[in-house]
């Protein structure tokens, strides 16, 4: 698979609400996290609402914007606003950074 096709998939599996799918199917065993997101250090307990911008394809990256209205446990409701960005090889994922935007609980972390 090239990137458009793995970030298309990829996008289209968390669109479904298959978030673990997509990870399963398209992350690298020796994948890198740069600036591990939000929701790595965070336990949800609901989502209310998530929003996924159209996806941006240069080469071999792809990146993506995501909102969702969450409630994490311990903190409580949160607005996520986060940027996305990742690398493919060989029809997987090698390297995912991610970058918060008026994310008021990430501070808080």
């Amino acid at each position: 698979m090239n990137t458009q096709e793995v970030a298309d998939k990829f996008i289209q599996f968390w669109r479904e609400g298959r978030n673990d799918d997509a990870i399963k199917a398209f992350y690298s065993n020796e994948i890198i996290h740069q600036t591990p997101g939000f929701l790595y250090a965070r336990k949800m307990e609901q989502t209310s609402a998530a929003e996924i911008s159209e996806l941006l394809v240069v080469g071999e990256y792809f990146c993506l914007r995501l909102k969702m209205d969450i409630i994490l446990k311990d903190i409580g409701r949160s607005t996520l606003n986060e940027s996305w960005v990742f690398e493919v090889k060989e029809g997987k994922t090698v390297y995912e950074r991610f970058f918060n935007y008026n994310t008021t609980a990430v501070l808080a972390c």
